[in-house]
């Protein structure tokens, strides 16, 4: 005779599993966790804001703006990139400055 099937176990969801636990965590390590995130990712939207993907022009031969992006000449694809650099270089800044002023940990 066949066993019955073993219940699935209680899984909890993925926010409660990295929510900040007094007992369990320490606040300056999800302090630090969070600000070395928030520093590269402002590093890599900046970086990505000086040289833009396929690089810029460097003659002006056949009408070409020297220093211009490339991708420029496509108009909808660069304004894509140019908004969603802009705000992920904005909301990276913004978190260092809130965990600069403010301390961790944040309550939900």
């Amino acid at each position: 005779m066949a066993a019955p099937p073993r219940p699935f176990p209680k899984t909890r969801s993925w926010f409660s599993y990295f929510r900040y636990e007094e007992g369990r965590d320490s606040s300056t390590n999800g302090w630090n966790i969070l600000l070395v995130v928030a520093t590269l990712i402002a590093a890599v939207t900046f970086q990505a804001g000086l040289n833009p993907p396929g690089g810029v022009w460097q003659d002006d031969g056949n009408g070409h703006i020297p220093g211009r992006a490339i991708c420029a000449s496509q108009k909808h694809a660069y304004y894509v990139f140019l908004i969603s650099n802009t705000i992920a270089l904005s909301t990276s800044i913004l978190v260092i400055i809130f965990l600069i002023t403010h301390r961790f940990p944040f309550q939900f």
